[in-house]
Protein backbone atom coordinates (compact mmCIF):
# COMPACT_ATOMS: atom_id res chain seq x y z
CA UNK A 1 0.00 0.00 0.00
CA UNK A 2 1.12 3.15 -1.10
CA UNK A 3 1.36 5.87 2.01
CA UNK A 4 0.13 9.65 0.17
CA UNK A 5 -0.36 10.79 3.54
CA UNK A 6 -3.08 11.86 2.68
CA UNK A 7 -5.40 12.15 5.49
CA UNK A 8 -2.49 14.00 7.36
CA UNK A 9 -2.28 16.04 4.60
CA UNK A 10 -5.75 17.00 4.56
CA UNK A 11 -6.47 17.50 8.05
CA UNK A 12 -3.32 19.91 8.43
CA UNK A 13 -3.79 22.60 5.61
CA UNK A 14 -3.97 26.01 6.10
CA UNK A 15 -5.93 28.20 4.06
CA UNK A 16 -4.45 31.74 4.29
CA UNK A 17 -6.95 34.47 4.29
CA UNK A 18 -7.09 37.95 2.78
CA UNK A 19 -9.00 40.75 4.04
CA UNK A 20 -11.39 41.41 1.37
CA UNK A 21 -12.16 38.40 0.59
CA UNK A 22 -12.16 37.51 -3.26
CA UNK A 23 -11.46 41.19 -4.27
CA UNK A 24 -7.71 41.84 -2.78
CA UNK A 25 -4.99 40.07 -5.03
CA UNK A 26 -2.97 38.40 -2.89
CA UNK A 27 -2.83 35.00 -4.08
CA UNK A 28 -2.62 33.44 -0.98
CA UNK A 29 -6.73 33.98 -0.41
CA UNK A 30 -7.10 31.77 -2.40
CA UNK A 31 -4.42 28.49 -1.67
CA UNK A 32 -4.62 25.61 1.11
CA UNK A 33 -0.62 24.61 1.79
CA UNK A 34 -0.52 21.27 3.18
CA UNK A 35 1.10 21.15 6.95
CA UNK A 36 0.51 24.97 7.44
CA UNK A 37 2.98 26.71 5.39
CA UNK A 38 4.25 26.59 2.17
CA UNK A 39 7.39 25.99 3.14
CA UNK A 40 6.31 22.61 5.06
CA UNK A 41 4.58 22.19 1.57
CA UNK A 42 7.71 22.17 -0.30
CA UNK A 43 9.58 19.69 2.25
CA UNK A 44 6.62 17.73 1.49
CA UNK A 45 6.66 17.46 -2.58
CA UNK A 46 10.66 16.96 -2.26
CA UNK A 47 9.34 13.52 -1.17
CA UNK A 48 7.09 14.26 -3.91
CA UNK A 49 9.42 14.48 -6.78
CA UNK A 50 11.50 11.63 -4.94
CA UNK A 51 8.62 9.05 -5.10
CA UNK A 52 8.47 10.04 -9.05
CA UNK A 53 12.06 9.37 -9.13
CA UNK A 54 11.52 5.96 -8.62
CA UNK A 55 8.91 4.78 -11.26
CA UNK A 56 10.81 5.87 -14.69
CA UNK A 57 13.89 3.16 -15.59
CA UNK A 58 16.96 4.76 -16.00
CA UNK A 59 17.81 5.96 -19.85
CA UNK A 60 21.35 6.35 -19.82
CA UNK A 61 21.20 9.87 -21.69
CA UNK A 62 24.18 9.59 -24.29
CA UNK A 63 23.84 9.79 -28.06
CA UNK A 64 25.82 7.67 -30.33
CA UNK A 65 29.01 9.28 -29.20
CA UNK A 66 29.13 9.03 -25.43
CA UNK A 67 27.95 12.55 -24.98
CA UNK A 68 25.48 13.41 -22.37
CA UNK A 69 22.44 14.96 -23.84
CA UNK A 70 21.15 17.50 -22.57
CA UNK A 71 17.55 16.23 -20.41
CA UNK A 72 14.96 17.11 -22.87
CA UNK A 73 11.06 16.09 -22.49
CA UNK A 74 8.96 12.87 -22.89
CA UNK A 75 6.67 14.93 -24.84
CA UNK A 76 5.26 13.53 -28.18
CA UNK A 77 6.56 15.35 -31.60
CA UNK A 78 4.73 18.24 -32.49
CA UNK A 79 1.97 18.61 -35.09
CA UNK A 80 2.57 22.50 -35.13
CA UNK A 81 4.86 24.66 -34.26
CA UNK A 82 5.01 28.05 -35.39
CA UNK A 83 6.57 31.28 -34.15
CA UNK A 84 4.14 33.86 -36.36
CA UNK A 85 1.27 33.43 -34.34
CA UNK A 86 -1.00 36.72 -32.68
CA UNK A 87 -2.68 36.90 -29.42
CA UNK A 88 -4.92 39.97 -29.38
CA UNK A 89 -7.57 41.39 -26.52
CA UNK A 90 -10.88 42.08 -27.33
CA UNK A 91 -11.54 45.66 -27.49
CA UNK A 92 -14.35 44.94 -24.86
CA UNK A 93 -12.28 43.22 -22.38
CA UNK A 94 -14.06 43.42 -18.77
CA UNK A 95 -12.59 46.92 -16.60
CA UNK A 96 -12.12 43.78 -13.93
CA UNK A 97 -9.92 42.18 -16.36
CA UNK A 98 -7.48 44.64 -17.41
CA UNK A 99 -4.51 43.56 -15.89
CA UNK A 100 -0.68 43.68 -16.61
CA UNK A 101 -0.66 42.64 -20.34
CA UNK A 102 -3.79 42.10 -20.77
CA UNK A 103 -5.19 45.71 -21.95
CA UNK A 104 -8.41 46.50 -24.78
CA UNK A 105 -7.20 45.25 -28.10
CA UNK A 106 -3.32 45.21 -27.25
CA UNK A 107 -1.63 42.63 -29.63
CA UNK A 108 1.53 40.70 -28.91
CA UNK A 109 3.46 37.81 -31.14
CA UNK A 110 3.40 34.72 -29.99
CA UNK A 111 4.67 30.71 -30.38
CA UNK A 112 2.38 28.10 -30.80
CA UNK A 113 2.87 24.18 -30.80
CA UNK A 114 0.43 21.51 -30.78
CA UNK A 115 1.23 17.90 -29.67
CA UNK A 116 0.17 15.08 -28.14
CA UNK A 117 -0.23 15.21 -24.18
CA UNK A 118 1.56 11.70 -23.59
CA UNK A 119 4.61 11.84 -25.27
CA UNK A 120 4.15 9.75 -28.14
CA UNK A 121 6.05 10.07 -30.96
CA UNK A 122 3.43 10.22 -33.54
CA UNK A 123 0.69 12.86 -34.40
CA UNK A 124 -1.64 10.23 -35.94
CA UNK A 125 -5.55 10.25 -34.82
CA UNK A 126 -4.66 7.46 -32.24
CA UNK A 127 -7.02 8.45 -29.18
CA UNK A 128 -5.03 10.53 -26.92
CA UNK A 129 -4.79 13.57 -24.98
CA UNK A 130 -3.86 16.95 -26.92
CA UNK A 131 -1.77 19.78 -25.60
CA UNK A 132 -1.70 23.60 -26.53
CA UNK A 133 1.32 25.01 -25.69
CA UNK A 134 1.72 29.40 -26.33
CA UNK A 135 4.13 31.83 -25.94
CA UNK A 136 3.12 35.54 -25.60
CA UNK A 137 5.82 37.83 -25.84
CA UNK A 138 4.37 40.66 -23.81
CA UNK A 139 7.93 42.99 -24.06
CA UNK A 140 11.43 42.68 -24.70
CA UNK A 141 11.83 40.62 -21.09
CA UNK A 142 7.81 39.53 -20.39
CA UNK A 143 6.76 36.11 -21.43
CA UNK A 144 3.66 34.67 -20.78
CA UNK A 145 3.39 30.23 -20.86
CA UNK A 146 -0.45 28.70 -21.69
CA UNK A 147 -0.66 25.34 -21.39
CA UNK A 148 -3.61 23.51 -21.85
CA UNK A 149 -4.87 20.01 -22.55
CA UNK A 150 -7.82 18.63 -24.42
CA UNK A 151 -9.86 17.64 -21.55
CA UNK A 152 -11.43 19.70 -19.03
CA UNK A 153 -9.66 18.59 -15.56
CA UNK A 154 -6.92 16.14 -14.14
CA UNK A 155 -7.41 12.84 -13.39
CA UNK A 156 -5.62 13.55 -9.78
CA UNK A 157 -7.16 15.75 -7.44
CA UNK A 158 -3.68 16.86 -6.47
CA UNK A 159 0.02 16.12 -6.33
CA UNK A 160 -0.29 13.15 -3.89
CA UNK A 161 -2.94 10.94 -5.99
CA UNK A 162 -0.66 12.02 -9.31
CA UNK A 163 1.97 9.78 -7.73
CA UNK A 164 -0.17 7.02 -6.37
CA UNK A 165 -1.65 6.73 -9.95
CA UNK A 166 2.06 6.60 -11.27
CA UNK A 167 2.99 3.96 -8.64
CA UNK A 168 0.47 1.73 -9.05
CA UNK A 169 0.97 1.54 -12.80
CA UNK A 170 4.51 2.55 -13.02
CA UNK A 171 5.97 -0.34 -14.84
CA UNK A 172 3.16 -2.67 -16.36
CA UNK A 173 3.45 -3.88 -19.52
CA UNK A 174 0.87 -6.91 -19.83
CA UNK A 175 -2.94 -6.15 -19.63
CA UNK A 176 -2.66 -8.21 -16.51
CA UNK A 177 -0.16 -6.01 -14.64
CA UNK A 178 -2.33 -2.89 -16.29
CA UNK A 179 -5.23 -4.28 -14.41
CA UNK A 180 -3.61 -5.14 -10.98
CA UNK A 181 -2.27 -1.81 -10.71
CA UNK A 182 -5.88 0.55 -11.35
CA UNK A 183 -7.73 -2.44 -9.61
CA UNK A 184 -5.70 -3.19 -7.04
CA UNK A 185 -2.61 -1.05 -6.41
CA UNK A 186 -4.38 2.30 -6.72
CA UNK A 187 -7.43 1.46 -4.66
CA UNK A 188 -5.21 0.32 -1.66
CA UNK A 189 -3.53 3.44 -2.20
CA UNK A 190 -6.03 6.35 -2.57
CA UNK A 191 -9.27 4.44 -2.19
CA UNK A 192 -11.82 2.78 -4.19
CA UNK A 193 -14.02 5.73 -4.75
CA UNK A 194 -11.14 8.07 -5.83
CA UNK A 195 -9.69 5.15 -7.94
CA UNK A 196 -12.65 4.89 -9.64
CA UNK A 197 -12.57 8.47 -10.36
CA UNK A 198 -9.16 8.97 -11.74
CA UNK A 199 -9.74 5.27 -13.56
CA UNK A 200 -12.80 7.15 -15.26
CA UNK A 201 -11.42 10.45 -15.88
CA UNK A 202 -8.54 8.87 -17.62
CA UNK A 203 -10.22 6.81 -20.04
CA UNK A 204 -12.61 9.44 -21.29
CA UNK A 205 -9.60 11.75 -21.79
CA UNK A 206 -7.78 9.26 -23.87
CA UNK A 207 -10.46 7.65 -25.81
CA UNK A 208 -11.24 10.81 -27.51
CA UNK A 209 -10.78 10.68 -31.19
CA UNK A 210 -9.78 13.99 -33.03
CA UNK A 211 -10.46 15.27 -36.89
CA UNK A 212 -8.41 18.50 -36.17
CA UNK A 213 -5.98 19.88 -33.57
CA UNK A 214 -7.56 23.56 -34.68
CA UNK A 215 -11.26 22.44 -33.84
CA UNK A 216 -10.50 21.05 -30.39
CA UNK A 217 -10.67 22.88 -27.62
CA UNK A 218 -7.88 23.15 -24.83
CA UNK A 219 -8.60 23.91 -20.68
CA UNK A 220 -5.50 25.16 -18.78
CA UNK A 221 -7.36 22.64 -15.69
CA UNK A 222 -5.54 24.22 -12.94
CA UNK A 223 -6.33 27.79 -12.36
CA UNK A 224 -3.77 30.88 -12.23
CA UNK A 225 -4.41 34.36 -10.89
CA UNK A 226 -5.62 37.09 -12.76
CA UNK A 227 -4.43 40.23 -10.69
CA UNK A 228 -7.01 41.53 -8.61
CA UNK A 229 -9.83 39.46 -10.19
CA UNK A 230 -8.98 36.98 -8.63
CA UNK A 231 -8.87 32.89 -9.78
CA UNK A 232 -9.41 31.86 -13.24
CA UNK A 233 -9.33 29.00 -15.10
CA UNK A 234 -8.63 29.50 -19.15
CA UNK A 235 -9.60 27.38 -22.00
CA UNK A 236 -8.78 27.99 -25.97
CA UNK A 237 -11.63 26.92 -27.67
CA UNK A 238 -11.68 27.10 -31.41
CA UNK A 239 -13.21 30.94 -33.02
CA UNK A 240 -16.74 30.86 -34.92
CA UNK A 241 -16.60 30.34 -38.78
CA UNK A 242 -14.13 27.81 -39.05
CA UNK A 243 -14.30 25.00 -41.18
CA UNK A 244 -15.63 21.79 -39.42
CA UNK A 245 -13.33 18.83 -38.65
CA UNK A 246 -13.53 16.27 -41.55
CA UNK A 247 -13.12 12.15 -40.78
CA UNK A 248 -9.91 11.86 -39.48
CA UNK A 249 -7.67 9.17 -41.02
CA UNK A 250 -6.56 6.41 -38.59
CA UNK A 251 -3.81 4.98 -41.02
CA UNK A 252 -1.83 8.03 -41.69
CA UNK A 253 0.60 8.31 -38.83
CA UNK A 254 0.82 11.88 -39.64
CA UNK A 255 -2.61 13.30 -40.45
CA UNK A 256 -3.30 15.44 -38.03
CA UNK A 257 0.04 17.95 -39.45
CA UNK A 258 -1.25 17.58 -43.09
CA UNK A 259 -5.01 18.66 -41.91
CA UNK A 260 -3.54 21.50 -40.02
CA UNK A 261 -1.07 22.09 -42.92
CA UNK A 262 -4.06 21.84 -45.14
CA UNK A 263 -6.05 24.27 -43.40
CA UNK A 264 -3.43 26.65 -42.93
CA UNK A 265 -2.94 26.41 -46.84
CA UNK A 266 -5.74 28.40 -47.47
CA UNK A 267 -6.75 30.42 -44.71
CA UNK A 268 -6.15 31.18 -40.69
CA UNK A 269 -6.53 29.24 -37.66
CA UNK A 270 -8.22 30.87 -34.38
CA UNK A 271 -8.99 30.20 -30.66
CA UNK A 272 -10.65 31.91 -28.56
CA UNK A 273 -8.60 32.54 -25.12
CA UNK A 274 -11.68 32.33 -22.66
CA UNK A 275 -11.61 32.69 -19.44
CA UNK A 276 -13.77 31.40 -16.12
CA UNK A 277 -13.64 33.21 -12.78
CA UNK A 278 -13.33 32.10 -9.33
CA UNK A 279 -16.94 31.96 -7.22
CA UNK A 280 -16.04 30.19 -4.03
CA UNK A 281 -14.37 26.34 -3.19
CA UNK A 282 -17.26 24.67 -3.48
CA UNK A 283 -17.97 25.25 -7.03
CA UNK A 284 -14.97 26.41 -8.59
CA UNK A 285 -12.05 25.19 -6.37
CA UNK A 286 -8.59 26.20 -6.61
CA UNK A 287 -6.90 23.05 -4.75
CA UNK A 288 -8.46 20.04 -6.67
CA UNK A 289 -7.51 19.71 -10.15
CA UNK A 290 -9.99 17.09 -10.38
CA UNK A 291 -13.09 19.14 -10.86
CA UNK A 292 -14.68 20.86 -13.45
CA UNK A 293 -15.62 24.14 -12.87
CA UNK A 294 -19.12 24.17 -14.81
CA UNK A 295 -20.13 26.72 -17.47
CA UNK A 296 -23.49 27.06 -15.74
CA UNK A 297 -21.69 28.22 -12.47
CA UNK A 298 -18.63 29.69 -14.16
CA UNK A 299 -19.57 31.45 -17.42
CA UNK A 300 -17.03 31.64 -19.95
CA UNK A 301 -15.97 35.05 -20.74
CA UNK A 302 -13.73 35.43 -23.81
CA UNK A 303 -10.81 37.79 -23.70
CA UNK A 304 -8.37 37.38 -26.17
CA UNK A 305 -8.25 35.76 -30.28
CA UNK A 306 -4.92 33.46 -30.74
CA UNK A 307 -4.33 33.56 -34.58
CA UNK A 308 -2.09 31.58 -36.66
CA UNK A 309 -1.83 33.24 -40.08
CA UNK A 310 -2.20 31.14 -43.17
CA UNK A 311 1.38 29.82 -44.23
CA UNK A 312 3.04 26.63 -45.86
CA UNK A 313 3.81 24.11 -43.17
CA UNK A 314 6.10 22.53 -45.30
CA UNK A 315 8.44 25.03 -46.81
CA UNK A 316 11.62 25.64 -45.43
CA UNK A 317 11.26 29.05 -43.57
CA UNK A 318 8.40 26.67 -41.51
CA UNK A 319 10.35 23.75 -40.98
CA UNK A 320 13.43 25.74 -39.26
CA UNK A 321 10.99 27.83 -37.33
CA UNK A 322 9.28 24.28 -36.26
CA UNK A 323 12.52 22.98 -34.82
CA UNK A 324 13.57 26.31 -33.19
CA UNK A 325 9.65 26.03 -31.43
CA UNK A 326 10.66 22.35 -30.58
CA UNK A 327 13.82 23.61 -28.18
CA UNK A 328 11.95 25.43 -26.20
CA UNK A 329 10.75 24.80 -22.46
CA UNK A 330 7.43 25.32 -22.16
CA UNK A 331 6.34 26.30 -17.96
CA UNK A 332 3.11 27.88 -16.38
CA UNK A 333 5.40 29.17 -14.17
CA UNK A 334 6.96 31.58 -17.34
CA UNK A 335 4.83 34.47 -15.83
CA UNK A 336 4.41 37.71 -13.92
CA UNK A 337 3.50 37.30 -10.58
CA UNK A 338 0.15 38.65 -11.59
CA UNK A 339 -0.67 35.72 -13.78
CA UNK A 340 1.00 32.96 -10.84
CA UNK A 341 -0.47 29.41 -11.42
CA UNK A 342 -2.31 28.32 -8.13
CA UNK A 343 -2.91 25.40 -7.00
CA UNK A 344 -1.49 21.89 -5.81
CA UNK A 345 -0.95 20.37 -8.24
CA UNK A 346 0.65 23.54 -10.17
CA UNK A 347 3.11 24.14 -6.65
CA UNK A 348 3.79 20.40 -7.15
CA UNK A 349 5.41 21.50 -10.74
CA UNK A 350 7.09 24.26 -9.46
CA UNK A 351 9.20 22.14 -6.74
CA UNK A 352 9.35 19.37 -9.57
CA UNK A 353 11.23 22.23 -11.83
CA UNK A 354 13.20 23.24 -8.99
CA UNK A 355 14.41 19.52 -8.49
CA UNK A 356 15.72 19.39 -11.80
CA UNK A 357 17.55 22.54 -12.34
CA UNK A 358 19.04 21.41 -8.80
CA UNK A 359 19.90 17.89 -10.60
CA UNK A 360 21.35 19.35 -14.16
CA UNK A 361 24.54 19.39 -14.22
CA UNK A 362 26.19 15.81 -13.46
CA UNK A 363 26.27 14.93 -10.01
CA UNK A 364 25.62 18.18 -8.53
CA UNK A 365 23.06 17.98 -5.72
CA UNK A 366 20.49 20.57 -4.19
CA UNK A 367 22.61 20.92 -1.21
CA UNK A 368 24.28 24.42 0.47
CA UNK A 369 28.47 24.24 -0.25
CA UNK A 370 30.92 25.15 2.71
CA UNK A 371 33.49 27.00 0.07
CA UNK A 372 36.90 27.02 1.58
CA UNK A 373 38.96 30.06 0.73
CA UNK A 374 39.86 29.63 -3.17
CA UNK A 375 43.73 28.37 -3.81
CA UNK A 376 43.74 29.23 -7.66
CA UNK A 377 42.34 32.22 -9.45
CA UNK A 378 38.37 32.21 -10.30
CA UNK A 379 39.14 32.22 -14.58
CA UNK A 380 41.68 29.54 -13.79
CA UNK A 381 39.26 27.51 -11.03
CA UNK A 382 36.50 27.74 -13.66
CA UNK A 383 38.49 26.92 -16.62
CA UNK A 384 39.17 23.50 -14.94
CA UNK A 385 35.78 22.47 -13.48
CA UNK A 386 34.69 21.83 -16.12
CA UNK A 387 36.96 19.10 -17.20
CA UNK A 388 37.14 17.86 -14.14
CA UNK A 389 32.76 17.62 -14.08
CA UNK A 390 33.06 15.57 -16.95
CA UNK A 391 35.08 13.27 -16.34
CA UNK A 392 33.34 12.25 -13.75
CA UNK A 393 29.89 12.38 -15.18
CA UNK A 394 31.05 9.77 -17.83
CA UNK A 395 32.09 6.84 -16.09
CA UNK A 396 29.12 7.28 -13.25
CA UNK A 397 27.05 7.25 -16.47
CA UNK A 398 28.77 4.94 -17.95
CA UNK A 399 28.49 2.62 -14.85
CA UNK A 400 25.04 3.26 -14.04
CA UNK A 401 24.24 2.06 -18.01
CA UNK A 402 26.32 -1.74 -16.47
CA UNK A 403 23.87 -1.91 -13.16
CA UNK A 404 20.51 -1.25 -15.37
CA UNK A 405 21.33 -4.45 -17.41
CA UNK A 406 20.73 -6.23 -13.82
CA UNK A 407 18.20 -4.33 -11.82
CA UNK A 408 15.85 -1.56 -12.69
CA UNK A 409 17.46 1.98 -11.66
CA UNK A 410 14.23 2.91 -9.58
CA UNK A 411 15.00 -0.45 -7.61
CA UNK A 412 18.03 0.21 -6.26
CA UNK A 413 18.99 1.85 -2.77
CA UNK A 414 17.93 5.21 -2.39
CA UNK A 415 21.23 7.21 -2.41
CA UNK A 416 21.97 5.54 -5.48
CA UNK A 417 18.89 6.08 -7.75
CA UNK A 418 19.44 10.41 -6.13
CA UNK A 419 22.73 10.42 -7.95
CA UNK A 420 21.21 10.10 -11.25
CA UNK A 421 20.19 13.71 -12.71
CA UNK A 422 19.18 11.65 -15.82
CA UNK A 423 16.69 9.52 -14.76
CA UNK A 424 15.32 12.57 -12.42
CA UNK A 425 14.44 15.02 -15.56
CA UNK A 426 13.14 12.09 -17.67
CA UNK A 427 10.58 11.27 -14.95
CA UNK A 428 9.14 14.24 -14.25
CA UNK A 429 8.40 15.06 -17.93
CA UNK A 430 7.18 11.39 -18.55
CA UNK A 431 4.41 12.13 -16.03
CA UNK A 432 3.60 15.72 -16.85
CA UNK A 433 5.39 18.08 -14.20
CA UNK A 434 7.89 19.47 -16.13
CA UNK A 435 6.92 20.86 -19.75
CA UNK A 436 10.51 21.07 -21.05
CA UNK A 437 13.64 21.11 -20.08
CA UNK A 438 15.05 22.57 -16.36
CA UNK A 439 14.80 26.18 -17.37
CA UNK A 440 13.50 27.87 -13.89
CA UNK A 441 10.51 30.45 -14.42
CA UNK A 442 11.19 33.87 -15.09
CA UNK A 443 10.99 36.14 -12.76
CA UNK A 444 8.03 38.35 -12.13
CA UNK A 445 8.48 42.12 -13.24
CA UNK A 446 7.32 44.92 -11.09
CA UNK A 447 5.71 46.35 -14.11
CA UNK A 448 4.46 45.05 -17.42
CA UNK A 449 5.73 47.14 -20.64
CA UNK A 450 2.81 49.66 -22.15
CA UNK A 451 1.24 46.91 -24.90
CA UNK A 452 0.98 48.31 -28.62
CA UNK A 453 -2.78 48.41 -29.54
CA UNK A 454 -3.25 47.07 -33.06
CA UNK A 455 -5.30 49.63 -35.43
CA UNK A 456 -5.84 50.69 -38.80
CA UNK A 457 -4.76 53.57 -41.07
CA UNK A 458 -6.80 54.83 -43.68
CA UNK A 459 -5.36 52.29 -46.20
CA UNK A 460 -6.74 49.57 -44.29
CA UNK A 461 -3.19 48.77 -43.26
CA UNK A 462 -2.21 47.07 -39.74
CA UNK A 463 0.17 49.46 -37.23
CA UNK A 464 1.07 48.87 -34.12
Amino acid sequence: MVDTGQQSVRSEVARHEVPGGTGGAAYEGYEAYEGGSLEAERLRFQKVTYELMRMQRYSDGTDGSGAPRPLRAFRGKAALGVENARLRFRDDLPPELCVGYARPGAEYPAVVRLSSASGSEGYGATPDLRRLAVRVQAGPEETHDLLATSFPVSHAADAHEFVAFAKATAGAGSTVEKAFGLFVRLPLAVGWATADRMRRNMRIATRHTVGSLARETFWSRGAILWGPAGPVRYQLRPAPGGTPAPPPDGGDPHYLHRELAMRLSTGDIAFELCVQRYLDDRRTPVEDGSVEWRESDAPVVPVAVLTVPCQDLDGARARSAARRVEQLAFNPWHTTEEFRPLGNLNRARKAAYEAAAAHRLGLRLPTVERRSPALLPDPVRAALDLPVRAALDLPVRAAFGLVDRCVPWHRLPAPLGLLNPAALGRTLRRFGLVEGDDTPEAPPRPAAPRPSVARTDTAGAVVG
